[in-house]
């Protein structure tokens, strides 16, 4: 993946300013992105990923937020909402500048399909075995350092410096009711319903409770204390007794898929 990666980094190095500076958002994606390729190799290599989809799996993460630099240059966010959907246009970004032009159709493919489906709520139904297990690899790699950054942005103050992290939404309020709800019933949450800090977070909540496909993804997220540190910031921006009952269900079912002893 090494010259795909220098590509990848003269990429990102047309996004810097006149004194070779990228800005503090975009250092924060592209760390994300390096991020997101180690937490894809520790994943593959607990699930034991055969020799091909190992290589197809670092290069779909590597690429998965290419479009997130132009998207934040145009639009100065990364809510998608209110700009591109990002996956697509990584998608469209990565086509045009044509990183993959000679690789085998099916490789290709199989990449920009994860690619594409990265921030979908559910993967689509369809796909081969190959591009599922690599959709879902990224999908899963992708939630595990969001998780980091969303740590990383509280404990050093990015959050309150940065707000457009967790997307400029007021801070001290209670969790809704919807979104409550749809995690304690394990379904996916409509963006459409956050309306604070702590919906934000609950959706990362929600990602502990089915949202990670592979094994080693969830054994990977409850070594590292990811639902505690959730429930503990999430007990600081409001009282809501909500607030452990969705973290204890959570962690009920963490236990039941890994086992309490697993640890």
């Amino acid at each position: 993946m090494t010259d795909l990666l220098r590509e990848y980094q003269a990429y990102v190095d047309t996004f810097r300013d006149s004194s070779g500076e990228l800005e503090e958002m975009l250092r924060l994606k592209l760390g994300h992105t390096m991020a997101v390729v180690d937490c894809a190799r520790r994943i593959m290599s607990g699930e034991g990923f055969a020799k091909d989809e190992f290589r197809l799996g670092e290069i779909a993460a590597l690429l998965h937020d290419t479009g997130r630099y132009a998207q934040f240059k145009k639009y100065r966010t990364f809510r998608d909402a209110v700009s591109v959907d990002h996956a697509a246009y990584s998608a469209e970004v990565v086509e045009r500048l044509g990183w993959l032009d000679s690789f085998p159709a099916e490789d290709r493919e199989c990449v920009l399909t994860a690619v594409r489906c990265h921030n979908r709520k559910t993967l689509p139904a369809g796909f081969p075995p190959r591009v599922e297990r690599v959709a879902h690899l990224v999908r899963d790699a992708d939630k595990l350092d969001i998780f980091r950054v969303l740590e990383n942005a509280v404990a050093g103050g990015e959050l309150e410096s940065h707000p457009e992290i967790a997307w400029g939404l007021p801070v001290h309020a209670a969790p809704s009711s919807e979104v409550v709800e749809a995690v304690c019933a394990g379904r996916p949450v409509e963006y459409s319903w956050i309306k604070s800090l702590s919906d934000f977070v609950l959706i990362q909540v929600g990602w502990l409770y089915g949202g990670l496909h592979y094994r080693t993804a969830l054994e990977i997220a409850r070594e590292r204390g990811a639902l505690e540190f959730r429930r503990g910031f999430m007990k600081s921006l409001s009282d809501s007794p909500e607030v452990d009952r969705v973290c204890d269900l959570v962690s009920d079912e963490m236990d039941r898929v890994l086992g309490r002893n697993d640890r």
